[in-house]
């Protein structure tokens, strides 16, 4: 049996931070393309339980498969099983990559995974040419699936996939007290909880491709999990499990091995949250100077759980960069996105990194609902700009589905309570991705947003230290692309 895994092009995403003539200014594509590890992983899953059967990958936005290139591609590998990854945002490829699959392979099972079946499954499931979908972390339940088809055998039963029919039928099961979401049916969701068992990404499917960080040091980029899961309650944040699961050590140090072999020498961690303590990241960069791996790192985490020690010991093992999400500018606003830390904190967190020579990006958001005027707005990013970080990625806050923020807004009427639910029925390309427009509109948020950006990198000593600080090719021609985003 041939099993096909996409990762759908990116031309019909929907602009999150658009203006009113719905283009967006600097989103989160821009910021460099990453391999698509959850999809990988669920693959790499099913080829390692039943390797008898005959696996392909295609990563469209990496590869620069049109939607149109795609016609051909899937032509050529005839699938027997086609399971399509997808968000919210971009659930519009999705479908049209599914149209695709019925086009050209009529007799395809069609699965959805990803966050998107994970957040809606209802809607989902009844989408048109989706034939099952998986509600959460897909490796197990995809693995079922294949095994199912393959053996002609009834996979309405496979726990944590459904269709158009079971779905309904199914519900009520106790979902347990793995969800984040604040409403959503009460479906069984698929969690891993010993990541142990499963088999690390096989790379030689992404390897004739090129991933890249704007902010990284080249441009061949391994992305890495060590865990998954983050057992903080931020208001703004939209990932739907809480239960924070850890990798054995040795594990993660194999793989590490294992991109080394493959050429890879700059590693970025995708964890939602890398450091959960400090002794994490000691054990790391122990483990590291131990095994004497020389590689180039970094990672996203928590001001509030690194150390000076930690951070020493880690830019000895190769730490280049730590991606922190200071968000905000006052303790006001950490605590209105409950953050669990303050400014103080955020403060030497970066002092610390400065000292060490550990470069930074800022995680920030503008739009909170604390910023009334304008004048808020620019306040809070003054403050970015006296925390002098490497570098700023810049948002407007989204309401995205089921959070905290997004339920308040709906509560005090600021946001229709069906909004994302009535897109995630019926796609279309007019949708907004919703903001806190209580006190500035989504033109002024826009407006502010381009201007943030152009304060922060625009600066005098700014730009002279980041000339100064120019390292590679890679980082000469990132700098060159953002200054002309900047200046459009």
């Amino acid at each position: 049996m041939n099993v096909l895994i996409i990762n759908p092009p990116c031309e019909n995403t929907i602009p999150e931070y658009a203006d009113s003539q719905g283009r967006g200014y600097l989103e989160p594509s821009e910021y460099g393309v990453f391999p698509p590890l959850g999809a990988l992983y669920v693959l790499s899953h099913a080829e390692a339980r039943l390797p008898e059967h005959r696996y392909f990958f295609l990563d469209c936005p990496s590869e620069r498969i049109s939607h149109q290139d795609l016609r051909r591609v899937v032509s050529r590998i005839q699938p027997h099983l086609v399971g399509i990854s997808s968000y919210t945002i971009s659930i519009i490829d999705a479908l049209r990559v599914a149209d695709t699959i019925r086009e050209t392979s009529p007799g395809a099972h069609v699965c959805l995974g990803g966050p998107h079946p994970t957040a809606y499954p209802h809607e989902a499931a009844s989408l048109p040419g989706v034939d099952s979908i998986i509600a959460g972390e897909g490796e197990q339940a995809f693995t079922r699936l294949v095994e199912h088809l393959a053996e002609g055998r009834d996979f309405s039963e496979i726990e944590c996939l459904y269709t158009r029919h079971t779905i309904e039928q199914r519900q009520g099961v106790d979902s347990g007290s793995c969800g984040r979401f604040l409403s959503r049916p009460a479906l069984k969701f698929g969690y891993v909880e010993d990541l142990d068992e499963l088999p690390p990404p096989n790379r030689e499917h992404i390897s004739h491709t090129t991933h890249y960080s704007i902010v990284g040091a080249g441009r061949k980029l391994a992305t890495m999990l060590s865990s998954r899961g983050c057992p903080y309650n931020c208001t703004f944040c939209d990932n739907p499990y809480r239960q924070y699961r850890d990798r054995d050590m040795d594990a993660v140090i194999s793989e590490i091995r294992d991109c080394i072999a493959n050429g890879y020498r700059e590693i970025h961690f995708y964890d939602e949250l890398f450091n959960i303590t400090d002794e994490k990241l000691l054990d790391f960069s122990r483990a590291l100077l131990k095994e004497n791996i020389d590689i180039t790192w970094d990672f996203r985490g928590r001001v509030d759980a690194l150390t000076h020690e930690s951070l020493a010991l880690a830019r000895r093992a190769g730490l280049r960069m730590i991606s922190l999400g200071v968000e905000t500018g006052s303790d006001e606003g950490l605590g209105r996105l409950r953050k669990g830390f303050d400014v103080a904190q955020v403060e030497q967190a970066f002092e610390w990194c400065r000292r060490l020579g550990i470069k930074t990006v800022a995680y920030f958001m503008i739009g909170l609902p604390h910023e009334r005027s304008k004048k808020d707005v620019r306040d809070s990013v003054d403050f970015l700009i006296r925390l002098d970080p490497d570098y700023a990625m810049i948002s407007i806050l989204n309401l995205y589905p089921h959070t905290a923020l997004t339920h308040e807004a709906m509560e005090r009427g600021l946001l229709p309570r069906n909004y994302w639910e009535d897109f995630a029925r019926a796609p279309d390309t007019t949708f907004k991705v919703p903001h806190w427009n209580e006190f500035l509109s989504t033109g002024d948020l826009v407006e502010l947003h381009r201007e943030s950006y152009r304060r922060f990198y625009l600066r005098a000593p700014y730009v002279l230290r980041s000339v100064y600080s120019i390292r590679s090719a890679h980082e000469f021609m990132s700098k060159i692309r953002g200054v002309l985003k900047l200046l459009r």
